[in-house]
């Protein structure tokens, strides 16, 4: 299981970054066979996929059911964007190219994101520019190109949207993308073949000779290359451009926090106690209720951690100035790039798995409770609910303290 690597889609990174919100929560992580339907035309669907490892075909039908690729989705991107848009169906069929792992997400949740959030919105929006620049090319590929240049094209978006050069991949599967007969796909494939450019044997085709191949393609991979090369740097502009704030700085919460006679006390017993308990529902090394100063994480509470605070430079539960979640599980640091650098995962403690649930008295974040370890972990809701139930009896004993 790929859990924990959501970070592999580029548009689902950017969106759980910058426009995060409840709908994070329902991630089912799915893996997707060669040639198998996501939905077909015309019918209501429920699902978008964000594909991490898998490749999707969206494919035009025509009346006659004969059928042609219009558009590849790999992990840059989501499949069922029509669905966001307030349709309530797919105009053709998303079928996997590339087996692998993807994503599933109900429809309307991501809708309602994208309606609420405007990051959301210009995220989503800037992805289906791409998409449609995609279709766009390939329509024009499809009618002006021969059926050689056209599977040369088809490869290079492949190659680019996956690992290694080879790939299972069936003439029949081939000749449906292409949306050519049998004998056209199986004639394209020999001549590539023939040129020393790729070998198709046994259900599989690897592509040998990647610069010659791109020497050999239409112009249209060059145009859809670039657009797909500039998806990345447009939604860094975009969040960029429209930052969540920093409220570890606010003035009003620092006040309050500053006010409230938590920081540098003595842990009450009934905290050490909560701490103590988090550590124990998740069988973790360490777990602790961090205060949330301007410059620094205070340990109001700890167990397994020998330090009284951390920089806020290093501080995992900084995540919190930057998201409305009030519950946050990481199954793995490494593979999440909102913590994989940070330097109490690349170095000591070595946190590898993190969970925390956000500590608020009076509208204000204070803190955390939170709990590490120092590998990977996967968890059941259970004990989410647990850590949130222990959340909620710190905030009760520390609404008590303020002063």
């Amino acid at each position: 299981m790929i859990e924990g690597t959501f970070g592999a889609n580029l548009l689902l990174r950017a969106l759980m970054r910058h426009a995060p919100g409840p709908w994070q929560r329902q991630f089912e992580v799915v893996r997707l066979s060669l040639g198998e339907v996501l939905n077909e035309p015309y019918l209501v669907s429920d699902f978008v996929y964000f594909p991490l490892t898998a490749v999707i075909a969206l494919l035009h039908v025509l009346e006659d059911g004969s059928s042609a690729e219009v558009a590849m989705v790999g992990p840059e991107g989501v499949v069922n964007l029509s669905l966001v848009m307030g349709a309530d169906i797919a105009p053709g069929v998303a079928m996997v190219q590339c087996a692998g792992f993807a994503v599933r997400l109900r429809a309307d949740l991501l809708e309602r994101a994208m309606a609420s959030d405007p990051q959301a919105a210009r995220l989503l929006m800037r992805y289906s520019e791409t998409l449609i620049a995609q279709v766009a090319r390939t329509a024009a590929c499809n009618r002006q190109h021969p059926v050689p240049q056209r599977l040369a094209r088809w490869l290079l978006q492949m190659l680019d949207r996956r690992a290694g050069d080879a790939m299972p991949m069936t003439l029949e599967l081939i000749a449906v993308l292409l949306g050519v007969p049998d004998a056209s796909a199986s004639a394209a494939v020999a001549a590539l073949q023939d040129q020393g450019l790729v070998m198709f044997s046994r259900g599989r085709i690897r592509v040998l000779d990647r610069p010659a191949l791109e020497r050999r393609v239409c112009d249209c991979y060059a145009s859809m290359r670039a657009e797909h090369d500039r998806l990345q740097p447009a939604l860094d502009e975009i969040t960029a451009t429209h930052a969540v704030p920093d409220s570890r700085t606010d003035a009003s919460r620092l006040a309050f926090l500053h006010h409230s006679a938590i920081l540098d006390t003595h842990a009450e017993p009934v905290l050490a106690k909560i701490t103590s308990k988090a550590g124990e529902v998740f069988a973790a090394p360490m777990a602790m209720i961090s205060i949330l100063d301007r410059d620094r994480d205070w340990l109001k509470a700890r167990v397994g951690y020998t330090a009284t605070e951390t920089p806020a430079a290093n501080s995992l539960c900084s995540i919190f100035f930057e998201t409305d979640e009030d519950t946050i599980v990481v199954p793995s640091t490494l593979a999440d790039p909102r913590f994989a650098g940070n330097a109490s995962v690349r170095g000591a403690p070595f946190v590898r798995f993190y969970a925390a649930v956000r500590l608020a008295i009076e509208g204000h974040t204070i803190g955390t409770l939170c709990v590490c370890d120092t590998r990977q972990r996967r968890i059941e809701r259970s004990q989410v609910q647990a850590l949130e139930a222990l959340g909620a009896d710190a905030v009760r004993v520390l609404s008590a303290a303020v002063t």
